[in-house]
């Protein structure tokens, strides 16, 4: 009782200002036992060599997901599962060059003077690619750029401070 009564009203606020923050995005770091058994399941049996693993909830469609991250083979990797363990996408990181030519177009044509700085293919459950996430950077500025195969722009989340997106 004594520690509830230490805590001022402004720290409680703070705290309630950090945790808002944590889930602002709507996903959330969790722990390997709160990630549903069908989910991990899938997971072990699809990357058993995985290493460095980071889970996170996360909701997609009105509807939850967990999202994997993880080094696998010398790549930073991402699976993202339906609750009931489901694979529904996969990320790699690629090398900003091995982007298609209409995807680099685009990104240059939307971001002139940018650099590339990190980029990853998305992959549908067969392996399929579907679309690329690359981060470009112009001066203090960085954007996360979803492109599809083709090179239109999906979105642009642009990156205000370390884990805020606008």
């Amino acid at each position: 009782m004594n520690t509830v009564k230490r805590l001022s009203i402004p720290t409680l606020f703070g705290l309630a200002v950090i945790s808002a923050g944590a889930t602002a995005g709507g996903e959330s770091k969790v722990a390997e036992q709160q990630v549903p058994q069908p989910v991990l399941e899938a997971f072990h049996k699809a990357y058993p060599q995985a290493q460095d693993i980071k889970y996170e909830k996360d909701s997609k469609a009105g509807k939850t997901v967990y999202e994997i991250e993880f080094q696998d083979k010398g790549l930073e990797r991402e699976a993202t599962y339906s609750a009931n363990g489901v694979l529904l996408e996969t990320e790699e990181d690629i090398k900003p060059d091995a982007l298609p030519a209409a995807v680099t177009q685009a990104l240059k044509k939307a971001h002139p003077h940018a650099t590339l700085e990190e980029a990853e293919k998305v992959m549908k459950p067969d392996g399929k690619v579907s679309g690329y996430e690359v981060e470009v950077k112009e001066g203090e500025k960085e954007w996360e750029v979803h492109l599809d195969t083709a090179g239109k722009i999906l979105k642009t989340e642009a990156e205000e401070e370390e884990g805020e997106t606008e």
